[in-house]
C-alpha cells in the first residue's frame, strides 16, 4: 500500500498519486500537471540518493522535452528539499505552488516506501509458474523467467546460435532483443537475414557500450517502452563492469539482470586449463548466479570453413533435471547459414562429453548388446557399465537369448 497523503499549508498541494516503477517510484499532482520520478536510489550513511526527474505541462513553465529539472537529489535531506523547491518555483512560474510542500509530500513517500520495502508473502498463496516453464528451440531448452549463459571457446558459433535462438523465439511471437556489446546493428542485420531469410523475425537491437550495471537505467526504459519478453546479452566479458574473475561483479551483473525481469540468454568465454567445460570464465558466482549453463563445443569444422558441426552440453539446471545434450551442424551457404539438428552421439569429437549413460542409450538403439561388446564400444569398463544398468533400472535391463547369452537392452524398446 502507499503511504497515507500528507498534509500541506494552505491546501495547495492536491493529494497525489503514487506508485513503484521499475525499482523507482512515481508521484503525480495531477491538478498541477506535476510528475516526479525517482529511480537509481541507494542509500549511503543513513541518506537515500536517487536521480529525481521533474517533468510538467503547465503553460509557461521553462522545460527541456518535457522536464523542468533532472538531477541528483538527497531524499533524506531537508536543505536539499528547500534548495530545489526554490529551482521549481522560478523555472514553473507558478506562484500559487507550494513545491516546498510537494517536495516533502514526495520525500516522505518515497522514504517510506523504502523503510517498509516489498511486503512478506505467504508462498501458498503465490501463483505457481506454469509446469512448462521452459523454451525448446531445436531441443536447447533453459527457462522463460530467468539467466541461461552458454558459453564456450572462440569460433563455436556462440553469437551466431544465440541470434538463432532469440529469432526462433521472436517466429513465435514474443518481443525479443539483442543488447550487443561485441559487434554493431549492421552485423547482426547481416547474420539474422542470413538465418531466416527476408522475411525476418522482429529483433530488437540495442547497442551498448558501457558495462552492464551503468547501462541498467536505460535498458529497464527500453524493456518498459518496448514490453519485451526476452533478451541476448552478447556478452558477458564485455557487459561485465570489471574483471570477470571478482566474484562481486558476477553477482552485480546477475542483479542488474534481475531488475530486468525478463529471460535472457547470456554469451560467456571458457575458462582455461583442465575442466574448462564445466563453468564459464571468471568467478564460480557466474555458474552460480545463472539458472541454467550449457558449454558449446566444437567438433569439426570443414576444410574451406563453410560447415561446422557444435554440440551443446547442459552443465546445470536448476528448475528442471540436466536436459540432453544437443548437436547442430551449421552451414554457410552463399547468402544463407541454416542451423540443422545432429545426433551428439553420432559425432565422435562430441559423443566423448556425453555421459555414459547417454552414450550407452544410443549404443543400445540398434539393439541389445553384452557388457564387453558395450565396452569394446564405447571405450568403457565392462564394472562401469554393469553398475550404470543397476542404477539405472528404469532406462536399462539385462535380456537372455535361447543360448543362455545375457545382453544389456533399453526398457523402452522391450516394452514397446
Amino acid at each position: 500500500m502507499a503511504a497515507p497523503p500528507i498534509g500541506s499549508p494552505g491546501g495547495l498541494v492536491a493529494n497525489a498519486l503514487f506508485r513503484r516503477i521499475d525499482g523507482g517510484y512515481l508521484v503525480t499532482f495531477v491538478a498541477y500537471e506535476l510528475q516526479f520520478a525517482a529511480d537509481r536510489l541507494r542509500w549511503d550513511r543513513d541518506e537515500l540518493f536517487g536521480q529525481l526527474s521533474i517533468a510538467c505541462g503547465l503553460v509557461g513553465a521553462r522545460t527541456f522535452d518535457g522536464s523542468v529539472s533532472v538531477g541528483t537529489f538527497n531524499f533524506s535531506s531537508t536543505r536539499a528539499r528547500r534548495d530545489r523547491a526554490k529551482e521549481l518555483a522560478e523555472r514553473v512560474r507558478a506562484s500559487k505552488i507550494d513545491f516546498v510542500g510537494m517536495l516533502e509530500e514526495v520525500c516522505q513517500r518515497i522514504l517510506e516506501a523504502e523503510r517498509r520495502g516489498e511486503p512478506a508473502l505467504i508462498l501458498r498463496d503465490v501463483p505457481i509458474p506454469d509446469p512448462d516453464d521452459e523454451y525448446n528451440v531445436d531441443e536447447f531448452r533453459f527457462p522463460k523467467r530467468h539467466g541461461t549463459i552458454v558459453f564456450g571457446d572462440g569460433g563455436t558459433a556462440k553469437s551466431y546460435h544465440a541470434l538463432y535462438t532469440g529469432g526462433v523465439l521472436a517466429q513465435r511471437g514474443l518481443r525479443v532483443a539483442l543488447l550487443d556489446w561485441e559487434l554493431d546493428a549492421g552485423a547482426h542485420r547481416q547474420r539474422l537475414e542470413r538465418l531466416f531469410g527476408a522475411a525476418m523475425p522482429d529483433v530488437r537491437y540495442v547497442r551498448c557500450d558501457r558495462p552492464l550495471v551503468y547501462e541498467i537505467d536505460r535498458l529497464r526504459k527500453i524493456v518498459r517502452d518496448e514490453r519485451l519478453d526476452f533478451a541476448v546479452f552478447d556478452s558477458i566479458g564485455y557487459a561485465c563492469p570489471g574483471p570477470p574473475e571478482s566474484a562481486e561483479h558476477a553477482m552485480s551483473y546477475f542483479r542488474a539482470v534481475r531488475q530486468l525481469a525478463i529471460g535472457s540468454l547470456h554469451v560467456a568465454h571458457v575458462r582455461q586449463g583442465e575442466n574448462n567445460d564445466q563453468r564459464p570464465f571468471g568467478s564460480t558466482f557466474w555458474h552460480a548466479s545463472a539458472r541454467s549453463t550449457w558449454f558449446i563445443k566444437l567438433a569439426a569444422t570443414a576444410p574451406d570453413g563453410r560447415q561446422l558441426t557444435i554440440g551443446l552440453f547442459n552443465r546445470k539446471a536448476n528448475l528442471s533435471a540436466l536436459r540432453p545434450a544437443v548437436g547442430f551442424e551449421v552451414t554457410f551457404e552463399t547468402d544463407r547459414t541454416v542451423f540443422s539438428r545432429v545426433a551428439v552421439a553420432d559425432v565422435t569429437e562430441l559423443a566423448e562429453s556425453l555421459p555414459l549413460w547417454q552414450r550407452m542409450k544410443s549404443a543400445l538403439t540398434r539393439g541389445p548388446l553384452t557388457l564387453a561388446r558395450l565396452a569394446d564400444e564405447l571405450g568403457a569398463n565392462v564394472d562401469t557399465l554393469d553398475r550404470t544398468v543397476r542404477r539405472k533400472s528404469g532406462m536399462f535391463t539385462r535380456v537372455s537369448d535361447e543360448d543362455g547369452v545375457t545382453r544389456i537392452a533399453l526398457v523402452e524398446r522391450r516394452t514397446a
